[in-house]
């Protein structure tokens, strides 16, 4: 008889698995705690990314103007506004606006806690950040100790929304300078401040006495429509100064994503946690099936005597791995998705289960679980029949 035929009738994989109920539920759990756990890292990882992403993915051009040191959003280098009128002058360059970044000091008024802000100054006439509420009432930014908002920062800012929905203004101390908070928009923290606010350009520098009139920390560079941004990219790149760079929005993302994994120890921290996910799942269903052999050598043995090779052998051990992981990919993508839910309440990352994420992870499991049960074969294909009987 066939293997195909012999399978149709006998499916010994499934008998096999089953056989053993507690051995089963146990082999169960432990691959679905190694998915989880490598769902839980690269879902951090994910947030960490696509929430530094954030503001840049608001900035209101197609072109930025930034330090030829950048590497991060919130690092204070700064350029000279005069270079933005340079880039005015290319073809295809409908408009130039400055943005202000920086990181401040915020006081929570009620326990007086210090936390970090990242502030940013815009030119309420066209600002650099695509804001709907400030776009919808830009006269928020007229008073000159004006600040919004952002409703998604980290509750440890103290009830800000709250009393400003309440009483239309939320009074407290920004680098030690009196702040007063006006209105609120949404955008989400990223890892560089527990805060996020916007003023106006001018009001910008009322919080950073120290810095120059003349320096700003962006350029966001507005092109005509129709007008291919590389184009406008090589042009500039041409006359400007080697100490500035433009780039586009998709290279000024690839720039920061860059940073936070290669120069700092949350890529290497994520890396270690998907590995480790990954080599324990495969230790567990190793384990399993290496018992499994064991306990069935007879029969194996009685197998290979009347004639059936390796191939046949190892593909049912083959078989039960793989059914191990499709069993339990399941209830780790449903304790996944509520992890999810309750990474993004608590830290207002970006953390998201995405259908790539899914696949990419069921691959995971796919493949480790096939590799250990190849491990796991080890004695099966050298094994004699003669030897056990």
């Amino acid at each position: 008889m066939s293997l195909p035929a012999l399978l149709r009738r006998t499916p010994l994989a499934w008998r096999q698995a089953i056989h053993r109920p507690m051995r089963l539920a146990a082999a169960i759990a432990g691959v679905s705690f190694a998915n989880v756990l490598v769902f839980f890292q690269m879902g951090l990882s994910g947030g960490l990314y696509d929430s530094q992403k954030r503001p840049l993915q608001r900035i209101n051009g197609q072109l930025v103007m930034v330090s030829g040191r950048y590497l991060y959003l919130g690092e204070q280098l700064n350029i000279s506004r005069a270079r933005l009128i340079q880039a005015l002058g290319v073809e295809g360059v409908e408009a130039v606006t400055p943005l202000y970044i920086g990181l401040q000091t915020w006081l929570n008024r009620d326990n007086r806690q210090q936390k970090q802000a990242l502030l940013f100054g815009v030119a309420p006439e066209n600002p650099g950040l695509r804001i709907p509420e400030l776009q919808a009432q830009p006269e928020l930014l007229q008073r000159s100790d004006a600040l919004l908002f952002d409703t998604r920062s980290k509750a440890n800012a103290g009830p800000v929304a709250a009393v400003v929905r309440r009483d239309g203004r939320y009074e407290t101390e920004l680098g030690g300078v009196r702040a007063v908070v006006t209105g609120l928009f949404s955008l989400g923290v990223t890892f560089a401040a527990d805060i996020n606010l916007i003023t106006s350009a001018t009001n910008f520098k009322n919080y950073f006495p120290n810095q120059n009139a003349d320096d700003i920390q962006m350029g966001v560079i507005q092109l005509k429509p129709g007008v291919d941004p590389l184009q406008v990219q090589a042009t500039l790149r041409r006359f400007l100064d080697p100490s500035l760079k433009v780039l586009t929005l998709a290279e000024l993302e690839a720039t920061e994503v860059a940073y936070w994994r290669r120069n700092t120890s949350f890529g290497l921290i994520f890396g270690l946690g998907v590995l480790v996910g990954l080599v324990v799942g495969g230790i567990i269903v190793y384990q399993i099936l290496y018992s499994d052999v064991s306990d069935h050598l007879a029969e194996y043995a009685t197998l290979k005597a009347i004639g059936y090779d390796d191939g046949f052998v190892v593909g049912i051990i083959l078989q039960e791995s793989l059914i191990l992981a499709l069993l339990a990919f399941a209830p780790s993508l449903l304790l996944s998705l509520g992890l999810y839910g309750f990474l993004a309440r608590s830290t207002s990352l970006m953390v998201v289960m995405t259908a790539g994420r899914v696949v990419l992870v069921f691959a995971f499991t796919l493949g480790i679980c096939g590799l250990s049960g190849w491990l796991a074969t080890t004695k099966l294909r050298r094994l004699d029949p003669a030897e056990i009987f």
